[in-house]
């Protein structure tokens, strides 16, 4: 009667296990839930739309949020959990989002701070695309050419030695910062008049400039619409501005839960080339086409 109860026992805990590991292998066959949020600029939507394709075809169940809001939204969804996957630039993580004060130039060593002080957030930056769009200073081609003026320093001298008001675009949310015009200034040893300076966000101060009602203004090195409007990003030539480089953001948990989310952002990752990002802002902010059509004909380009 002993043994018979022993193999009652064993049979019954044996059921159990098998019951246990049934329902694990279903678990592990249904579709994962991802939910993919960008920021609201066309660049993003874009990208974001290409990650939403990319992980529905690998068979997740991807709820779409792109559109989101502004960086500063689509950060704190993350950080409560609500937001899976998002795109992000180190630069701006690690100025806006975790609050340091000085900039680092070096793009290596700026991804290497950022992906091991977000671990401490349960936040996982995947490898990086080739793609940087550093802050800089943007002016009219026909005004560094008529001024001479082709690096930042060029500018302090004019602002020093010729005109003391040169005027200024930019947000308002850049100008007192450390990183942003006040920093810059200490940095370069000059100083834009206040009264020559108007607060305008990136976009608006590319069209001022375009007409002639500023003379230079905080943008991106590597935005497509300054091709468009001829003007020039003056380089850096003491590196005031830190690197920013793009690059896949997720909540470490769900790496845990489905590691091969990670295969697929790091596969479109490398695939977003300086020529894909240059083709995305050119369709897309140009040319005025629609995210998800740009995002589609793109992944069959990089054959995803």
């Amino acid at each position: 009667m002993r043994r018979q109860r022993i193999y009652g026992t064993l049979w019954t805990l044996s059921l159990c296990l098998l019951l246990l590991l049934s329902a694990c292998g279903t678990a592990s066959r249904e579709d994962p839930r991802v939910v993919v949020a960008s920021v609201d600029t066309l660049e993003q939507r874009v990208i974001g739309k290409m990650t939403v394709l990319a992980l529905e075809r690998q068979g997740y169940d991807v709820v779409e949020r792109c559109g989101l809001g502004n960086p500063q939204m689509v950060r704190a969804a993350l950080e409560a959990g609500g937001v899976d996957v998002c795109w992000g630039y180190t630069g701006d993580a690690w100025t806006v989002h975790l609050r340091h004060d000085y900039p680092v130039a070096d793009a290596d060593e700026l991804f290497s701070k950022v992906h091991d002080e977000d671990l401490l957030n349960e936040i996982t930056w995947l490898s990086p695309c080739e793609w940087e769009n550093r802050k800089s200073l943007i002016v009219r081609e026909s005004f560094a050419e008529d001024n001479d003026i082709e690096t930042i320093w060029d500018l302090a001298r004019y602002v020093n030695d010729v005109n003391p008001d040169t005027r200024l675009c930019i947000p308002q949310e850049l100008y007192d910062s450390a990183t942003g015009i006040r920093g810059l200034e200490r940095f370069y040893s000059f100083q834009f008049k206040k009264q020559q300076v108007r607060f305008l966000s990136t976009e608006e101060g590319y069209d001022a400039l375009a007409e002639g009602d500023c003379d230079c203004a905080l943008g991106l090195s590597a935005d497509a619409a300054l091709t468009e409007a001829s003007l020039r990003s003056l380089k850096d030539d003491k590196g005031f501005f830190g690197a920013s480089n793009l690059a896949p953001v997720v909540r470490t948990p769900v790496l845990l839960e489905s590691p091969d989310v990670e295969h697929v952002l790091v596969e479109l990752s490398g695939a977003l080339t300086e020529d894909v990002m240059r083709e995305i802002h050119r369709r897309a902010v140009i040319e005025g086409q629609k995210p998800a059509a740009v995002a589609r004909h793109l992944l069959r380009k990089c054959g995803m």
